[in-house]
């Protein structure tokens, strides 16, 4: 049986492309690998694919035409009407694949890739590129970005040569990823690192070019589109001139080069600025090592002040009472639980001061712990993310300097191959130069924005260790103002103790005397109100020696009764208020607690 021709061999695999990449007919990896390939790319359907939101776009320039042509194809059918034609391929082919962003489902079904990547005879390593998109929780494959290239320009490596669609079988091909910092809008976070994933191939015998781009948005599409008018070289290469359609190649390479270059200057500016301003607090504010009590009062004072006195702070005293000292360390402690304002206005603290010497006999916070009240565990969150955000992109900065490095040294060595056409090898080395040097400038500029990176790191790292130190002083501080007022409370609390003990006497003693006099005060009280009426003289008409008088005893019931039933009624009263109160306000006795507080600690 005759060997098929590789054009009909291309156009079988094509039909059997949902096997890619066993389809490939050069395999030049193991069918171990082919298979985890295989196994993956159907894995991730679901993630990786969007097929309802299916649309594909191509940019080329097919032969015997001189402008580019725009196409959008809607599915797997269209895309294998638009492949498979009775003349060659283009002599330029952009192929972009998008996702509504980068961590969004491509805009293509697993069939329609497949179909692409069979029909140009992709390397299956682009796939690793591939895998970094798609719907997931968490953005795989962190800050990976890498280069990998397969040509096919030795004898034993050379592709089939497909005459009908003008392939030599002679090309260069390589993929690579790249990432950088985008602006997002919507956002808490105002930036997000982007990636792009490129496969390339270039036939040097015939300069035909086909690039795949596949990106979270339209932005390569929308910049390719524009230079490929303005290229003085693609106007050569639409020509079929070779070299200037390697120049071209080059050209388009430099456009996603610059674009993981161009936003590393903004973004550093906005991620010092964020850093700055969290640190501020910490680097400037003075916290004293110990704390600074003001003495506690000896007598009773009460000021009267309102807020509008100082300009929204507000002084509370009153006398050293029992209940005063008992509570005052609950206010406190609340004090310092109190959210600290956004910004901490230092003329406030100088209020706060002038306030301390108005109100000599006040008692208040330490003068450390007002200052120290202004760092949270908030703030810390807040620099740990900025910390991890300065670890993820000084990798990306750094895995991109590799992969450039490696594209600059995969073109160099282009220029020692004696595997090239002799068309493209007439100007290889002044093409290489000038491509060679705008991407070492490119290498320069990422190697200055990741010295800064690690600065801001090592600086970053210097404020969390300064801001942690601050929380365990501040922590510590609390400690103390706990152990003072614990000391001052059982002090106080024992002189409490001693003063009960000598009012429980006198009390015992009052009792006493009244029990003895109560009884005879009672009677005393009873036979002089008239009830009862003596016979004193002859003259009073009174049979026996007293007299009981029913109607007077009846009045003194009327009016004692009533009397007392309305002073047990107000008695009740005005207990069952005061317990109700206590109730509504549990903590009002700490209103007591004298305490002086700057303006800018709101609660």
């Amino acid at each position: 049986m005759a060997e098929l021709d590789p054009c009909d061999r291309l156009l079988e695999a094509c039909t059997d492309s949902d096997q890619y990449p066993y389809t490939l007919l050069k395999k030049t990896i193991s069918s171990e690998v082919l298979e985890l390939y295989h196994y993956h790319l159907q894995q991730n359907d679901g993630a990786l694919f969007a097929a309802s939101r299916e649309r594909l776009h191509l940019w080329e320039i097919w032969p015997g035409e001189h402008k580019f042509r725009f196409a959008e194809l809607m599915n797997s059918n269209e895309l294998r009407e638009h492949l498979i034609r009775d003349e060659k391929d283009p002599k330029c082919r952009h192929i972009f694949i998008e996702s509504h962003n980068s961590r969004a489902p491509l805009n293509c079904s697993a069939s329609t890739l497949k179909i692409l990547l069979t029909f140009h005879q992709v390397d299956p390593s682009f796939l690793d590129a591939l895998f970094t998109f798609g719907d997931y929780d968490e953005p795989p494959d962190a800050g990976l970005a890498y280069f990998h290239s397969d040509d096919a320009l030795a004898v034993q490596d050379r592709l089939p040569f497909l005459a009908s669609l003008g392939r030599s079988g002679r090309e260069l091909r390589h993929s690579f990823l790249l990432r950088t910092v985008e602006r997002t809008n919507g956002s808490t976070d105002p930036w997000s690192v982007r990636q792009v994933a490129v496969y390339h191939s270039f036939d040097v015998l015939n300069g035909r070019t086909v690039w795949i781009t596949v990106k979270g948005n339209d932005y390569f599409e929308t910049r390719i589109v524009d230079d490929t008018n303005d290229l003085p070289v693609q106007r050569g290469a639409i020509e079929g001139d070779v070299g200037a359609s390697f120049e071209a190649s080059l050209a388009t390479h430099l456009i996603f080069f610059h674009w993981c270059e161009q936003n590393w200057r903004w973004f550093i500016r906005d991620i010092e600025e964020r850093i700055r301003k969290a640190l501020v607090k910490a680097k400037t504010l003075p916290v004293d090592s110990e704390p600074h009590f003001a003495p506690a009062p000896q007598k009773t004072v009460i000021e009267a002040v309102t807020p509008a006195s100082f300009g929204g702070s507000y002084v509370r005293a009153a006398g050293t009472s029992a209940s005063s000292e008992k509570y005052g360390i609950l206010e406190r402690v609340k004090t310092l639980r109190r959210p600290p304002s956004a910004t901490f206005d230092l003329a406030q603290v100088t209020t706060w001061q002038s306030a301390q010497s108005r109100f000599p006999n006040t008692k208040q916070v330490p003068e450390g712990m007002l200052v120290l009240n202004m760092f949270n565990y908030k703030e810390l969150q807040t620099l740990s993310r900025l910390a991890e955000q300065l670890e993820e992109v000084t990798l990306v900065v750094q895995l991109d300097i590799g992969v450039l490095q490696d594209v600059d040294n995969y073109y160099q060595r282009l220029t020692r191959s004696d595997d090239i056409g002799d068309n493209l090898k007439q100007n290889l080395d002044k093409s290489v130069s000038r491509f060679s040097s705008r991407v070492r400038e490119i290498i320069r500029s990422l190697e200055t924005r990741q010295a800064q990176l690690v600065s801001l790191r090592k600086r970053l790292d210097e404020g969390k260790a300064l801001y942690e130190n601050l929380l365990q002083l501040r922590s510590l501080q609390m400690s103390r103002i706990f152990a003072e007022h614990g000391h001052r409370s059982a002090i106080v609390m024992q002189d409490i103790a001693h003063r009960t003990e000598r009012e429980t006497v006198s009390m015992h003693t009052i009792t006493v005397v009244t029990l003895l006099f109560l009884p005879a005060t009672f009677l005393s009280s009873f036979f002089q109100c008239g009830v009862l009426q003596w016979k004193e003289t002859p003259e009073v008409n009174v049979i026996g020696d007293w007299l009981f008088r029913a109607e007077v005893f009846k009045l003194f019931i009327s009016v004692c009764i009533p009397m007392t039933a309305i002073t047990l009624f107000c008695w009740l009263v005005v207990n069952y208020l005061g317990r109700k109160r206590k109730r509504v306000f549990p903590d009002a006795i700490t209103l007591h607690q004298p305490m002086v507080r700057p303006a800018g600690l709101s609660v």
